[in-house]
C-alpha cells in the first residue's frame, strides 16, 4: 500500500525515495542539481524537518521544526544509498553549478557552502579533514541541508515565549548562578551542564586531556557534538557527532583555523571541543565562545586558572597582535570556568580549582 505525500512520521521512516509532490517550490533550471538531489531532498523539504545532517555515509539526522514536549530534537536514521561516492556527486555538482573550486587537489577546496535550487542551504565538508574512529581511504564527509523557509510555515509570538501580559526574561545562564555549595563537584557538573564554556588547565602530564573525556561523558547524549583537533584525542560517546582534524604537519590543502570556524557555525554543534590552546588556534578558539553555537571546551597548558587566560592572551597575540589584552582578560572571566589541575608532593594528579572568575 503506498502512502500519500507526508502521510508518515518521517523520523521513524520509512524512507523517501523520491522527491515529494507537495515540497516546496523548485528552481526548475537547476535540472541537474534537482537530479543529483532527487534521493536527499525527500528528507530536506518535508515539513516537519528543519535542518538535515550527514556526519558519515550510511546515515542521516533530521532536525525536527518544533519538537513537541517528549520529543527528540535529532533523530538518525539509516540509509544505505547515503555512500560517499553519492555525497561526494552531490558536492561536486552542487559546486559545479555555482563556479566553486571544490575537490582533493591541494589548489581545491574541500568545502561547499551554496544555495539550492528553492533557497535551502548547503554546507558539504569532505576529505582528510574529516575524520572518523576508523581509518578511510577517501577521508570523511560532513553534510548539512537547512530547508528554506516555507510559505506554510506559520507561526505564533507564543512559540518564542512571547505572551500577552508577560514579560520575557533572559535565559539562566551558569556564570549568572549564585552557587554557595562547597561541593566542587557539584560546581563542575553545574557548569558543564550549564552550557559554560570551559578551560582545563595544568601543567604537562597533568592529566588535561584524559580529564576533559571525562567531562564529555557528563554531556547529554542527545547532543550534536564537534571536535576540532590537530591529532584525535578526544573520545565522545554522543552518537550525533562530527571530527575536524587541522594536522600541524600534514595540512596538504588550504583547510585552516578560519575556515575551521565559517564550517563549524554552519553545522549547528551544540558542543564544540577543542583540542590544546596553541599560537595557531587560540584567536579561532575564542572567536567560537561569541558565536552562539552552544558551550566550547578545551586544554591549555598553565599553572593556575589566571595564567590559564593570560596564557591563552599571549597565544592569541601571535595571530593578532593589536588586542586589548585588558578587555579580553575581563571578557574571558565572564565567558570562561577554568578547572585547574596540578600534580602534588607524591605525583598524584588532582583538581585544585574550579574558577568562575564571580
Amino acid at each position: 500500500m503506498s502512502l500519500a505525500p507526508f502521510e508518515y512520521d518521517i523520523f521513524s521512516g520509512p524512507k523517501p525515495k523520491e522527491e515529494m509532490k507537495n515540497s516546496a517550490p523548485r528552481d526548475t533550471s537547476h535540472i541537474v542539481i534537482n537530479a543529483i538531489l532527487k534521493h536527499l531532498s525527500g528528507y530536506f523539504t518535508h515539513p516537519d524537518v528543519e535542518e538535515v545532517v550527514i556526519n558519515r555515509p550510511g546515515e542521516i539526522w533530521l532536525k525536527r521544526r518544533r519538537p513537541k514536549e517528549g520529543e527528540q530534537i535529532w533523530n538518525q536514521l539509516e540509509d544505505k544509498d547515503l555512500t560517499f561516492e553519492y555525497l561526494e556527486k552531490v558536492a561536486r555538482v552542487v559546486a559545479n553549478a555555482n563556479g566553486l573550486p571544490f575537490g582533493r587537489r591541494p589548489e581545491l577546496s574541500p568545502v561547499v557552502y551554496a544555495a539550492l535550487p528553492g533557497g535551502h542551504r548547503f554546507t558539504g565538508a569532505f576529505y582528510q579533514n574529516i575524520v572518523y574512529e576508523e581509518i578511510t581511504s577517501q577521508g570523511g564527509v560532513v553534510m548539512a541541508i537547512r530547508q528554506a523557509p516555507r510559505g506554510d510555515n506559520k507561526i505564533e509570538y507564543s512559540a518564542y515565549g512571547l505572551v500577552e501580559g508577560e514579560t520575557v526574561r533572559a535565559a539562566p545562564r551558569f556564570k549568572d548562578q549564585k552557587l554557595d555549595s562547597p561541593d566542587s563537584l557539584h560546581k563542575l557538573k553545574s557548569a558543564i551542564n550549564g552550557g559554560s564554556h570551559l578551560i582545563v588547565s595544568g601543567a604537562t602530564s597533568t592529566g588535561k586531556t584524559t580529564l576533559l573525556n571525562k567531562i564529555i561523558e557528563e554531556l547529554d547524549l542527545s547532543l550534536r557534538i564537534a571536535t576540532v583537533e590537530d591529532t584525535r584525542e578526544l573520545v565522545v560517546p554522543q552518537k550525533n557527532r562530527f571530527h575536524i582534524v587541522l594536522s600541524r604537519t600534514e595540512q596538504t590543502n588550504n583547510f585552516d583555523d578560519a575556515k575551521a570556524i565559517d564550517l563549524l557555525t554552519r553545522m549547528t554543534p551544540d558542543v564544540i571541543l577543542c583540542g590544546e590552546v596553541s599560537t595557531r588556534n587560540a584567536g579561532t578558539i575564542y572567536e567560537l565562545t561569541g558565536s552562539g553555537h552552544g558551550s566550547m571546551m578545551t586544554t591549555i597548558h598553565a599553572e593556575d586558572p589566571e595564567q590559564a587566560l593570560k596564557a591563552f592572551i599571549e597565544r592569541m597575540k601571535h595571530t593578532q597582535p593589536g588586542i586589548d589584552e585588558k578587555s579580553v582578560l575581563e571578557e574571558m572571566k565572564r565567558r570562561f570556568t577554568v578547572v585547574q589541575i596540578v600534580r602534588d608532593h607524591t605525583g598524584r594528579r588532582r583538581i585544585s580549582a574550579i574558577e568562575t572568575f564571580q
